[in-house]
């Protein structure tokens, strides 16, 4: 992973666009590692929306820049992978950070 402060990408908001040109703002809630490869959980910041997104992550550094590169995932075997790793290690993190998530989320 590219050398960046991990704290501006838990605060990034990503604009998705869908097939159909609709727009969509999620923030990033977790990058993680999973079978040598780095992977991107992200979640809508519309608060009718509790899904979770992810997408296969690159970050390289580009002089004082980083430029990272998000990979659409459609393997649902893998999804489904990811989805375990992501809940796993959120059993093992300070689960502060993830109850004030979820209870934003349940509050709207």
């Amino acid at each position: 992973m590219a050398d960046f402060d991990m704290n501006e990408i838990e605060e990034m908001i990503l604009t998705l666009e869908d097939e159909d040109g609709t727009s969509m703002d999620c923030q990033i809630l977790q990058i993680f590692e999973y079978e040598g490869r780095e992977y991107a959980a992200a979640t809508p910041v519309d608060e009718d929306n509790n899904e979770i997104y992810f997408f296969g992550w690159e970050a390289e550094a580009n002089g004082e820049e980083v430029e990272i590169s998000l990979e659409n995932l459609e393997d649902e075997e893998l999804l489904q992978e990811l989805f375990n790793v992501f809940m796993e290690s959120l059993e093992d993190e300070d689960d502060s950070k993830w109850d004030e998530f979820i209870n934003k989320k349940l509050e709207d």
